[in-house]
């Protein structure tokens, strides 16, 4: 398949119209935030330039950057496709004078549209040339899931992103979202659920989970919606990337410095993965589980954007045949192309598949538990694998807990109510899985769910999570022909995978065009 990647005309095109977009710049230099007004993004000197400008009020966050993982806004403050650079300056900013710094004193980008809290692009530690750019560019004009916030206070806290993937009826399961704690007012738990991308989107039901739990653990929930307790969570002893030792400071800590699966390799595989060895005590002789935060790339979100593009004007006909087409055949086409993660166990009968991840989004990391079958492992040591498509999922942290789960009070509670942007009542739409869907079509849509809890007035701590359903439709508008010639390799394993790679490539060597090969 020839002349498909992403190539310095389709960058520059990206880059024009993102240059005439209206975008309020944020720069973080060494101990100053500043504004960047008439921002500009060059592509041949590869640089970002504007006027210095001190922050305006509205965008002026409730604490620092630095020292807060989310951006919060009161609910009055609106900013919208707000970007900021983290550079490697410790320029003084002059305001009124014109500055530009170039792409390789940028160490990380992060951008906030409304209320939507800290996302960092998959760029970061790579970010000279072409794929600067296109990370600039990924953050600003992604396609993701509906967008959750949850009440804290006066203020509303990006929570994740609900039913993530599902882009078709057919694929529909429970997703089970980690919620972030915060102060309960009220005796309610408010959320808003949000449209905010070019995408109509179907909300089957919403249900809150509260479980109850003593003060020395924590709770998560596997993807199936089980919960699992951790209360001695120990760390990975050895991480070994196709072969070679590497260093474990990207899965140590959760501080959004992920293992990325773009490692460079020998081989033509566009597969990636990467094991963990952890001590394995001698009791563990049943049942271990996963601690894992994991989120899905904006390269990801990028790349698949590209394969729809391939389709042209035959893109809305080819959605309406997905709709209908089979879970199983979805699911096959979906495992074929690594775009799970996927984690193994080795054991006495080699490496074992132990679960499938489904897709999380990329906004925001979450937190999820995997149980571990500890039956087939012998020897001193426990050896995971992760394996995924070729920047298709990042990795902060990764822990294992041997104790036993203990018993936990839980309970399931559904709205209170339910008020649209327009003040209509659609408390009804999400009370049950039967398909009656809130529909959310345009840009902007939001409903405010109201649940009622019960004061805490033990010595328990409570932790929510978030059981939803429904899918989303992009909405999609090319005007190329498709070249139907080139879209049937994509039918074979491996294909989008490997396209994932060559398109990657492409931009870190601004290469004109590349070859996809069916296997």
């Amino acid at each position: 398949m020839r002349d498909i990647a992403t190539t310095p005309d389709t960058i520059s095109n990206e880059i024009a119209n993102f240059n005439e977009t209206y975008n309020y710049v944020v720069i973080h230099t060494k101990g100053h935030i500043w504004h960047l007004n008439d921002f500009v993004l060059n592509e041949t000197e590869k640089t970002i330039s504007g006027l210095c400008a001190p922050l305006d009020e509205a965008h002026i966050p409730l604490k620092p950057r630095e020292d807060d993982k989310v951006h919060r806004y009161t609910t009055e403050q609106k900013p919208l496709n707000e970007l900021h650079f983290y550079v490697n300056s410790t320029l003084d900013p002059e305001f009124g004078t014109r500055v530009s710094f170039p792409l390789s004193d940028i160490t990380s980008i992060s951008v906030n549209d409304k209320n939507t809290g800290k996302t960092v692009a998959s760029a970061i530690g790579v970010t000279i040339g072409a794929i600067a750019l296109i990370a600039i560019i990924v953050a600003l004009t992604k396609s993701s899931c509906p967008f959750l916030y949850v009440k804290n206070g006066n203020e509303y806290q990006f929570g994740g992103e609900l039913y993530p993937g599902i882009i078709t009826p057919n694929m529909q399961c429970e997703d089970y979202l980690k919620l972030p704690d915060l102060k309960v007012t009220n005796n309610t738990y408010d959320i808003k659920v949000t449209n905010e991308l070019k995408e109509v989107q179907h909300t089957d039901f919403l249900e809150l989970v509260e479980i109850s739990h003593s003060p020395d653990i924590s709770v998560l929930m596997d993807q199936n919606g089980n919960p699992h307790t951790f209360s001695k969570l120990q760390a990975p002893k050895q991480s070994i990337v196709h072969g070679v030792k590497t260093h474990l400071d990207w899965v140590l800590e959760k501080d959004s410095r992920p293992f990325q699966f773009n490692n460079e390799l020998d081989s033509d595989t566009s597969v990636r993965g990467v094991d963990f060895l952890f001590e394995k005590p001698k009791f563990a002789t049943s049942q271990a589980k996963l601690y894992l935060s994991v989120k899905n790339s904006l390269w990801l979100d990028y790349v698949f954007g590209k394969f729809n593009e391939q389709f042209g004007t035959y893109y809305p006909e080819f959605q309406k045949q997905q709709q209908t087409s089979s879970k199983r055949k979805s699911l096959d086409w979906i495992e074929a192309q690594h775009i799970p993660l996927s984690i193994y166990v080795k054991t006495t009968n080699g490496w074992e598949l132990v679960e499938r991840l489904r897709t999380v989004g990329p906004m925001a990391y979450r937190d999820l538990a995997v149980a571990v079958d500890m039956g087939k492992v012998e020897g001193e040591q426990l050896a995971v694998r992760l394996e995924t498509g070729f920047m298709f999922w990042e990795v902060d942290y990764i822990g294992i807990d041997y104790s036993e789960n203990v018993d936990l009070a839980i309970e399931h509670i559904t709205p209170y109510k339910a008020i649209d942007q327009q003040g209509r009542d659609v408390t009804e739409t999400l009370l049950t899985a039967d398909r009656n869907y809130l529909i959310q079509p345009n840009v902007g849509d939001e409903v405010t769910v109201t649940f009622p809890i019960e004061l805490n007035e033990s010595n328990l701590n409570r932790t929510y999570f978030l059981k939803n359903r429904g899918y989303y439709n992009y909405i999609r508008h090319y005007d190329k022909e498709p070249d139907f010639q080139k879209l049937k390799l994509f039918r074979e394993a491996e294909a989008f995978t490997d396209f994932s790679k060559y398109e990657y490539e492409a931009l870190m060597t601004y290469e004109k065009s590349f070859d996809v090969v069916a296997k």
